[in-house]
């Protein structure tokens, strides 16, 4: 069975975006692009909300570099109720019924499934018990307000610390699984 990676950037006091979708706080440096072509080599699928995937969508396509190529070419899902199309490529819009498509794509051949962002999908998945793992990356920053990463999780979800990465910049990647795994 694929396993499903949440990984997200956050500030210390647990926001993953500031107000009006502002992500420009994120420290983003050689050491974390580093970890990123490392991590996510074997990734195979990708899934966003809407929100996210428009964010992710109107950057990628134009941009340069490894990471470029790799966000333009691995497939790719948004799961939306409003989004009528999904032009970015190897894109599949998903419109129905998210935990059940999820689970079908867990079933599937292929490289690990990660999660960018998207925090109201994410605690979907979270809430079915379908994320297999959480990659918090901390920035050193706080936002004092903001879309805070966890909401809206129906019940206390225990989590075993597997990996802690410090990186110089001062962002700290913190790798947990669900306790219950």
């Amino acid at each position: 069975m694929r396993k499903v990676i949440m990984w997200d950037m956050v500030s210390v006091d647990g926001f993953f975006e500031a107000p009006g979708h502002d992500i420009s706080w994120f420290v983003f440096e050689e050491e974390l692009a580093a970890y990123i072509g490392e991590t996510q080599r074997d990734a195979g699928t990708l899934l966003f909300g809407r929100v996210t995937y428009e964010m992710m969508a109107a950057y990628w396509p134009s941009a340069e570099g490894e990471i470029a190529t790799f966000m333009n070419g691995v497939e790719k899902f948004v799961f939306s109720r409003t989004l009528t199309g999904a032009e970015w490529n190897n894109t599949t819009l998903v419109t129905g019924d998210a935990v059940a498509e999820v689970e079908r794509l867990k079933q599937r051949e292929g490289g690990t499934i990660f999660i960018f962002g998207s925090a109201d999908f994410a605690a979907t998945l979270t809430a079915k018990g379908l994320v297999d793992e959480y990659r918090i990356g901390i920035n050193p920053v706080l936002l004092g307000k903001g879309m805070p990463l966890f909401q809206n999780i129906p019940e206390r979800t225990k989590l075993n610390l597997t990996h802690v990465r410090p990186l110089k910049s001062g962002v700290v990647i913190l790798h947990y699984q669900p306790a219950d795994a």
